[in-house]
């Protein structure tokens, strides 16, 4: 008899892992409290315009390529995707902006151009970068880290001390060794605030998000990100996944060692074999789960750093903006003080390092003609609580220091204006301390130090999503949803599972 499997949470690691697993014989249900799948990888549609309402970069295709592949299916078949030229640009306050193209040669010239040197030290670091994110794939990004023997291979222990120094010296400092122009060194560093981490804390090692933007280079897929969710869902009804839209739970079932299943808000009961929960997971240990049988409780978390909240904007801009390129990042001066704001003060940084996508430069499909579909994400505190009229304030203050660093005036242009802040993290999608990405990956939170994906508790609940192991972004969240299945299947080999059928042990059946 198959094994029933009730999945909460349709966000990617949840459509994910349903797909894995439908694929390998388990009855899979997914409940969603929503209406429709993605979570915070969700889309809004409104007053013409279509918006990617979270992760708007397309990084690690070959993680896509190999999920997709595991399934029986080609990445390329189901997405349309586009690699991005010029990959981004970045505006500073008292300097010209500069473009990263994602061609190593021309973006090392234009290194040199600014910094004696640096156009080779910028190999130098993308080559090591390269070889860091290599040895991820192999031996750490695909491990549930449930045996010693995961780190006992032969190529880890000969680059065990390299890895060592990487994982205790902040990637800040890093950096500061193959560059010294601030412009430079802020290129290389901005990658952590999408870890949700600051550079003057994260571990060197995720200096291998630099082999991503500068080799692998930067992608979209047109319709916008949440194609994917629409792929992934496609996938899952193919291999009889059965999905419950607007069904809220309140709780997951359990006794002795065991949960059974799950109890709606409207008070049915589904019973099940395993439970997996893509919710947010302080959430999901501290109200969804009777304190017996937490493994994580509330003084767990108090241990925890989280990610930044954030303010996010949806504007519909009248008119073209040739400034922007499809992703463009404004770096303030003051670049620690940025990053102290937010992790020490705990306040709305006076000027802040912000992040832009102009979609419709790719995608004419997300804006009506003659508009531009414009998304803004800047970083605030975790755990602040912001008011509508506080939100309504730093919206203005925000908007005008993207005019000061652009010379462009989106207040001015603006035909519709969706605003999302920290609050809403909350009331949405029950943050953790309104994070905007979950737990953030300083060293004591990285690998296997992060927490992990199943209980300890029961032994049939686990986890998927960013709060979990390996971490944070939809690529992650495709290889948590692996590691579920691996678990499930016996598995503890680091590598990466190449077909369903390569795994033994525990059956479905």
């Amino acid at each position: 008899m198959k094994k029933r499997v009730i999945i909460i949470g349709a966000g990617i690691g949840g459509l994910a892992t349903a797909n894995l697993l439908a694929k390998a014989g388990y009855t899979v249900e997914v409940f969603e409290k929503e209406a429709a799948a993605g979570g915070r990888a969700g889309r809004l549609v409104k007053d013409g315009f279509t918006f990617d309402t979270g992760p708007s970069w397309y990084l690690m295709p070959d993680v896509f390529a190999h999920y997709y592949q595991l399934l029986g299916e080609d990445v390329n078949a189901s997405l349309d995707l586009q690699r991005l030229k010029p990959g981004y640009k970045v505006f500073f306050e008292s300097q010209p902006p500069i473009t990263i193209t994602s061609d190593l040669t021309k973006d090392a010239a234009t290194f040199e151009s600014i910094e004696a040197g640096a156009g080779t030290a910028l190999t130098r670091y993308v080559e090591r970068s390269d070889m860091i994110y290599q040895l991820s794939l192999r031996h750490f990004l695909y491990s549930n880290f449930s045996s010693p023997r995961d780190l006992l291979k032969k190529e880890v222990l000969l680059r065990g001390l390299t890895m060592l120094r990487m994982a205790t010296t902040s990637i800040h400092r890093y950096v500061s060794r193959f560059v010294r122009d601030l412009r430079l060194r802020q290129i290389l560093e901005y990658p952590m605030v999408f870890l949700g981490t600051s550079p003057f804390k994260a571990p060197a090692i995720y200096s291998l998000m630099s082999a991503l933007d500068f080799k692998e280079g930067v992608f979209y897929p047109q319709g916008g990100l949440y194609t994917i969710i629409e792929s992934l869902v496609k996938i899952g009804r193919k291999n009889g996944v059965t999905y419950h839209f607007d069904s809220p739970v309140q709780s997951i079932m359990a006794s002795g060692k065991q949960a059974s299943g799950i109890v709606l808000m409207n008070g049915d009961v589904h019973t099940a074999d395993i439970v997996i929960s893509n919710a947010d997971l302080h959430y999901t240990e501290t109200a969804l789960l009777e304190p017996q049988f937490q493994t994580y409780p509330e003084r767990y978390w108090d241990t925890k750093q989280p990610s930044p909240s954030a303010l996010l904007l949806y504007l519909g801009i009248s008119g073209d903006i040739p400034e922007l390129e499809h992703h463009s990042l404004l770096f303030v001066d003051d670049w620690k003080g940025n990053f102290d704001a937010i992790y020490s003060d705990k306040s709305a940084p006076e000027k802040a390092s912000i992040y832009i996508c102009k979609a419709s430069q790719s995608d004419p499909s997300v804006a009506p003609a003659g508009h531009e579909n414009i998304f803004v994400l800047v970083p605030l505190p975790a755990g602040i609580d912001v008011s509508p009229e506080q939100t309504t304030d730093l919206t203005a203050r925000y908007l005008q220091q993207i005019k000061d660093m652009t010379g462009v005036d989106l207040a001015a242009r603006t035909v519709t204006q969706t605003t999302f802040g920290p609050n809403d993290f909350l009331t949405e999608y029950y943050s953790w301390q309104s994070s905007m990405l979950g737990q953030s990956h300083k060293l004591t939170q990285s690998a296997f130090f992060r927490t992990p994906n199943v209980s300890k508790k029961l032994d049939n609940l686990m986890y998927v999503g960013a709060n979990t192991t390996p971490g944070i972004g939809l690529p992650m969240c495709l290889i948590g949803a692996e590691l579920i299945y691996k678990r499930l299947a016996g598995d503890t080999y680091g590598g990466r599972v190449e077909t369903i059928e390569q795994l033994t042990g525990e059956t479905s059946r």
